[in-house]
C-alpha cells in the first residue's frame, strides 16, 4: 500500500485556495493575524487576572465564563491603581480589541465572497442570503485588499504588547509606565480596527 502523499495533497489545496483569489500573501498574512490575535486574547486573560487582584491558584479562573465582549469591558475599566493616562490607554485598547474581534469573526466564520480579477476576495459573516432576511445578528466583513492586512496585523500585535504589560503592571515596577507610553500605538490600533471593520459603510459612504 503506497504511503499517503500529505505534501502533494498540501500542495494541490494550496493551488485550489488560489484558484478562489487566496494569494500566498494574503495566505501568509491571515496566518499571522491569526497568531498574533491568539497571543493577545491568551495573554489577555493573564491581564485581567492582573486587574482583578483575585488569586486563581487552585481554583477555576472567572475569565472561563465571560464573553469576549466582557471581557474588553473589564479591560476598558482598568484599575483604581492605575494612572488616568494608563486607564485612558486601556479604555481605548478596549475599543480596539471590540472591533479587531469583529474583524476576526468575521474572518474566520465568514463566508469566502470571490472579487473580480485583480482584487482580493473577502469573508462576510451573517449575510442576508438563502432567504434568512430575518437574522438578527449583524452582517460582518472582513476585507484582504491592501492595507487592511498589514493594518490588523499591527493593531493586534499592538494590543498583544498592551494585555503584555498589564500582566505585569503590579509586579515590574516599569509596566506603569510603559502603558501609559503606548498611548500612540494603541490609538493607532483602534485607528487600524475601526477602519479594517467598518471598511465597507466607509467605502458606500466615499460614493454619496
Amino acid at each position: 500500500m503506497m504511503a499517503y502523499d500529505y505534501p502533494a495533497k498540501s500542495l494541490d489545496i494550496q493551488g485550489r485556495l488560489m484558484m478562489l483569489g487566496l494569494q500566498p500573501r494574503h495566505l501568509m498574512m491571515i496566518g499571522g493575524f491569526v497568531a498574533a490575535y491568539g497571543l493577545f486574547e491568551t495573554t489577555l486573560e493573564r491581564a485581567l487576572w492582573t486587574l482583578s487582584e483575585q488569586p486563581i491558584d487552585g481554583v477555576r479562573p472567572f475569565t472561563e465564563k465571560m464573553s469576549a465582549e466582557a471581557q474588553f469591558k473589564m479591560l476598558g475599566a482598568g484599575n483604581a491603581k492605575l494612572s488616568e493616562k494608563a486607564n485612558l490607554v486601556l479604555e481605548v485598547g478596549a475599543k480596539a480589541a471590540r472591533d479587531l474581534s469583529e474583524y476576526r469573526n468575521s474572518l474566520v466564520h465568514g463566508y469566502l465572497v470571490p472579487s473580480g480579477p485583480g482584487s482580493a476576495p473577502s469573508f462576510m459573516k451573517n449575510p442576508h442570503w438563502y432567504g434568512a432576511s430575518g437574522r438578527t445578528k449583524a452582517v460582518g466583513d472582513a476585507f484582504l485588499d491592501d492595507p487592511i492586512q498589514d493594518l490588523i496585523l499591527i493593531a493586534a500585535w499592538n494590543l498583544f504588547g498592551l494585555v503584555g504589560k498589564v500582566e505585569k503592571v503590579f509586579s515590574d515596577p516599569d509596566a506603569h509606565l510603559a502603558i501609559e507610553d503606548m498611548k500612540d500605538d494603541i490609538r493607532r490600533a483602534s485607528s487600524f480596527a475601526s477602519e479594517a471593520r467598518h471598511l465597507r459603510s466607509l467605502m458606500n459612504h466615499e460614493k454619496y
